[in-house]
């Protein structure tokens, strides 16, 4: 199989605003090409927040919060001198490359400015809103410049039209009620305008308007794409449906937890369960399966026995729904060591049971349904019973830290 094309997008603020060049939206979109048909697209949304070691020059190490890693190359920390070309993505680049285990291949700079242009240059997006929420916190203006206030945005669910002003609030929102406040919403959100003008950019009627969105980036966007490379991906992702694309957000419902600011730290950050990134770079690495194994459709649920009642069933059923596969939460059960994949389906999702064993370092158990009538996952399908070593797993080492 091919290797796949990782495209990393850095989003920040730009001369003007606070913090110029801290990345507030980050994001890799990996493209695995396919033999036969369209390849496979995963965006994979990364929090702003986490510490994380900060890959500098000559192997120095910045902890700080990813957002930085942007910016302390643009300040010329990273092998690139201030002021050049990819000077940003010198120290972001590897800081996500040491993180998941991958290797970018070219990366986009884009900033506020950037991002509206190129949403008014279509004609705006259509974005299909998933909870009505208002956020009382937004940035009215900028604190260097003398405006510290805050303004009130409001969105209501359902289809709502978008121009840039508004396209960049809906993505830039951090404080929302009714769960939108959280780096998961707030990455979903960045996801769903990304999709909009992609969708809206390669459309009939959109095309129309490519010109207008070049020259709407102008100096607004930094990137080491070129034009050949452009046509390349394009041509890659062209036949690819939007329903089929892997939405995938890293954050404290899966690798990463919260510090418990301002009570157990004097900042808010997230950190990954496992220091060492092995579980993380483990899922990463598995973002594609096959598209055999996907045309399955097989109904997997996830049992927690891991004896720790923090949600290991419901983490996994989300994780690898956002695969692509049909999960269900089958919630607690009686603790137990081994992580078991149990093949209840009569062979229909024999390549999705051989799959997930794969995935969890185990083998299949072949059983049908009527031999574990009365847990959860008696329904056919594949019962994925997440034990004590899995969860050992997952958590990995969290002393360390490089």
């Amino acid at each position: 199989m091919c290797a796949s094309h990782n495209i990393m997008l850095y989003g920040y603020g730009g001369g003007g605003h606070n913090g110029a060049y801290l990345s507030d939206s980050i994001m890799l979109v990996s493209i695995q090409p396919q033999p036969n048909g369209p390849p496979q697209v995963a965006e994979i949304s990364i929090p702003r927040d986490w510490y994380v070691p900060n890959q500098l020059a000559g192997g120095k190490i910045d902890y700080g919060r990813i957002n930085q890693a942007y910016s302390d190359g643009i300040d010329g920390q990273g092998p690139v001198p201030a002021g050049q070309e990819g000077a940003g993505a010198s120290v972001a680049d590897p800081t996500i490359e040491h993180l998941l285990g991958i290797k970018v291949d070219h990366f986009v700079g884009v900033d506020f400015q950037a991002f509206k242009a190129a949403v008014d240059a279509v004609g705006g997006v259509d974005v299909v809103v998933p909870h009505t929420f208002t956020d009382y916190q937004y940035p009215h203006g900028e604190c260097d410049q003398g405006d510290c206030r805050y303004m009130t945005v409001h969105f209501n669910a359902g289809r709502q039209h978008m121009n840039g002003t508004t396209a960049l609030e809906f993505a830039r929102s951090r404080h929302g009620d009714g769960g939108e406040g959280s780096d998961f919403a707030r990455s979903r959100r960045q996801q769903l305008i990304i999709a909009a003008l992609k969708q809206k950019a390669v459309s009939v009627g959109g095309i129309g308007n490519l010109p207008d969105l070049i020259n709407a980036l102008g100096d607004n966007i930094l990137t080491d794409l070129q034009i050949g490379d452009v046509e390349a991906v394009y041509g890659l992702v062209q036949g690819v449906n939007p329903s089929a694309i892997e939405h995938i957000s890293i954050d404290n419902t899966n690798f990463l937890y919260t510090c418990n600011y301002p009570y157990s730290c004097g900042a808010y950050y997230l950190y990954a369960h496992d220091r060492s990134y092995t579980s993380l770079r483990h899922f990463i690495e598995n973002v594609f399966p096959s598209p055999a194994v996907r045309g399955e459709k097989a109904k997997v649920t996830f049992e927690d026995a891991s004896g720790r009642g923090v949600g290991a069933s419901g983490r996994w059923t989300a994780l690898i729904g956002e695969l692509g596969f049909s999960t269900t939460d089958g919630g607690t059960v009686g603790r137990q060591t081994a992580t078991e994949v149990i093949d209840q389906s009569g062979g229909r999702d024999a390549q999705t049971a051989r799959w997930l064993a794969s995935y969890f370092g185990v083998s299949v158990t072949t059983r049908t349904s009527s031999a574990s009538a009365g847990t959860p996952g008696s329904n056919g399908g594949v019962v994925v019973v997440l034990g004590t070593a899995e969860e050992k797993a997952f958590l990995g080492n969290p002393g360390v830290g490089n």
